[in-house]
Order: structure tokens, then C-alpha cells, then sequence
């Protein structure tokens, strides 16, 4: 592939990613009449057309989203090696353990760790997929080195805001549970609930704010396994409170019914963390951290992830 031709990939992308050539130009820092150019001499090249325009922007038509999807991440992986290969953090060889939560790892984890090899090609990962309490206790115990999670309050934990995302009641097919139809948070008393067996995160969001409204909810079965949980909810065995990108797979396929709660809202924030015993160089660190950061927010704008980005502010 010519210099030219990545390019021209990397500008697509970025049209797609914003849905206006006005906003990607003023993004790319370029002038919007030379991006429109080449844009066309990408679809003369591909002879396919691309975009289609709309009142809002632009669209993807079926081949620029065929484009997209295979694209999108080899050339992440070529900017990253090309980024990182003359930096002496490409040269770091250790294992890195990175900790991820249940809801996220399913989507998060394969362009997460081709990012992470691209960047760092002498390293070797493994990742860890669990709720926050066993990754906290990880990060403690020197056995994870960074993780993202829920915000907990340990001094000993340096985390930065990362994402916030709603939470929706989830069910199954023979539910009346719609997406455009609220459940009140007061109705979850009357629903067989499926909860997190782990106090932080979900769980606690749930049980604080049904002792505020003075609410009790019913449970009746307990587990961290996010599989065990859809496969229970598919069952008929309950409904469970959940992010929809821990569901939108089965959502999607119309395994799963779900319907977004309201009166109040309830929302999820994952955060990354790392503890100040950290035995990582602080420059690695910091790339790893960005990498992280930088995925999790590609994954926001291309709409796979339907969750806000929060404003990078550290603590403990």
C-alpha cells in the first residue's frame, strides 16, 4: 500500500468517524475542497462510491462500511508500529498484565490487544476479565499491572475517568420490554432480579438508589459471570441491570428484549487504574494507559460502543 493510498484511508476514516467532511477537514487540519478530492480519487481507485449525502453530513454507503470494518484496524496497527518504532518503549520486554471488566472485554479486548502488539512488539500480555473487586485485589497483590474499572475509593489507586454509559433493564424474548418504552426505577421491585454478586460497581448503584426511593428489590439468583447472567435472562429465569454494550450482540440477534430505565437514570463509569506501587516504567505506563484510552474512544465515535467519553480527570 502507497504512502498515498494510507492517506486516503486514514482520511475515510476520519469522514466516517465524524459523518461530515466539513468536520473531518477541520480535524485533519486540512482544507475540506482537497479532502472532498480525495475522497473521489479513493472511490475511482476502489470504484465503489463511499458516502452518500444527507441533511445531517455524510453516510456510509454498504461498501464504505465493508471499507471501514476491514480497514479501520490494520492501519491502527500500521500508525501505532510506525509511531512507537523508534522509541525505546518498543524495545520493552516483559509481560504486561492488563485487567478488564466483564462488560467491556467482549468488545473491548481484540482491537485493545492488536493496538498493544502493534505498539509494543516484544511484549507479551495477558489479560485478566473480572469485575472490579477481583481486579482492585489483583492490582493490590502486584498480580495485574493496570486495569479499568469502576471508581473505588482506595488511596492506594491512582485512576482517571475514562466513560460513562446508561444502564438498561434487560430481559427476555417473551418480555414486554421495549426500547422505547422507560421503566421507571421503581418498577424493578416487581421484576425477579438477576444482580452482580460483587458489591462494587452495578450492584451498589442498584441497592443505594433503592434505598433512597425506599424500594426493595427482589433477587433471585447472583453472579459476576456476565455469560451466566444472559444465559439465565434468556432462560426466563430473571432480568438484570446491565450496560447495553455488555448485551447488544444478543440484543441485536433479538435473543435478549431491553428497555432503558428512568426516574432516575442509572449510569456505569469505568475509569483506568493503577496502584502507586507500580512497578511498570512510568513512560510505558503512560502509552499503555493512552492506548487504552484511545481504543475505548474509537469504539465510542464508530457507534459500536454506546457509551460518552469523560473528561481525563486523575485521582484516587
Amino acid at each position: 500500500m502507497s504512502a498515498v493510498d494510507t492517506h486516503r484511508l486514514r482520511y475515510f476514516l476520519c469522514i466516517a468517524e465524524e459523518g461530515s467532511i466539513n468536520r473531518a477537514a477541520s480535524v485533519l487540519q486540512i482544507a475540506q475542497p482537497a479532502l472532498s478530492r480525495q475522497v473521489r480519487l479513493l472511490e475511482e481507485d476502489l470504484g465503489v462510491t463511499l458516502f452518500r449525502r444527507t441533511s445531517r453530513g455524510v453516510e456510509l454507503t454498504e461498501e464504505g462500511a465493508r471499507l471501514r470494518e476491514t480497514t479501520a484496524a490494520p492501519l491502527r496497527q500500521l500508525e501505532l508500529a510506525m509511531r512507537y518504532v523508534g522509541s525505546p518503549l518498543a524495545r520493552v520486554e516483559r509481560g504486561l498484565h492488563v485487567g478488564l471488566p466483564t462488560t467491556a472485554a467482549p468488545l473491548l479486548a481484540p482491537p485493545l490487544l492488536d493496538s498493544l502488539n502493534a505498539a509494543f512488539p516484544r511484549v507479551d500480555f495477558h489479560v485478566s476479565v473480572a469485575n472490579t473487586d477481583v481486579l482492585v485485589t489483583g492490582m493490590l497483590k502486584g498480580a495485574i499491572d493496570i486495569a479499568m474499572i469502576n471508581p473505588v475509593p482506595d488511596d492506594r489507586l491512582f485512576h482517571g475517568d475514562l466513560l460513562e454509559e446508561d444502564l438498561v433493564i434487560v430481559g427476555g424474548t417473551t418480555s414486554d420490554l421495549r426500547p422505547d418504552r422507560p421503566v421507571g426505577f421503581a418498577e424493578l421491585a416487581d421484576f425477579p432480579l438477576i444482580l452482580p454478586a460483587s458489591a462494587t460497581g452495578i450492584r451498589n448503584a442498584l441497592e443505594n438508589t433503592a434505598l433512597r426511593i425506599k424500594i426493595k428489590l427482589v433477587s433471585r439468583f447472583a453472579t459476576d459471570s456476565l455469560q451466566v447472567t444472559k444465559d439465565l435472562i434468556e432462560a426466563g429465569h430473571g432480568y438484570a441491570v446491565l450496560p447495553i454494550s455488555a448485551c447488544a450482540e444478543e440484543i441485536s440477534e433479538k435473543k435478549l428484549n431491553h428497555a432503558p430505565l428512568g426516574d432516575p437514570k442509572l449510569t456505569q463509569q469505568l475509569g483506568i487504574a493503577v496502584t502507586s506501587q507500580l512497578e511498570l516504567p512510568r513512560g510505558f505506563a503512560t502509552r499503555v494507559s493512552e492506548i487504552m484510552r484511545e481504543e475505548s474512544i474509537r469504539l465510542i465515535k464508530s457507534g459500536m460502543w454506546p457509551a460518552r467519553p469523560l473528561p481525563l480527570r486523575r485521582g484516587n
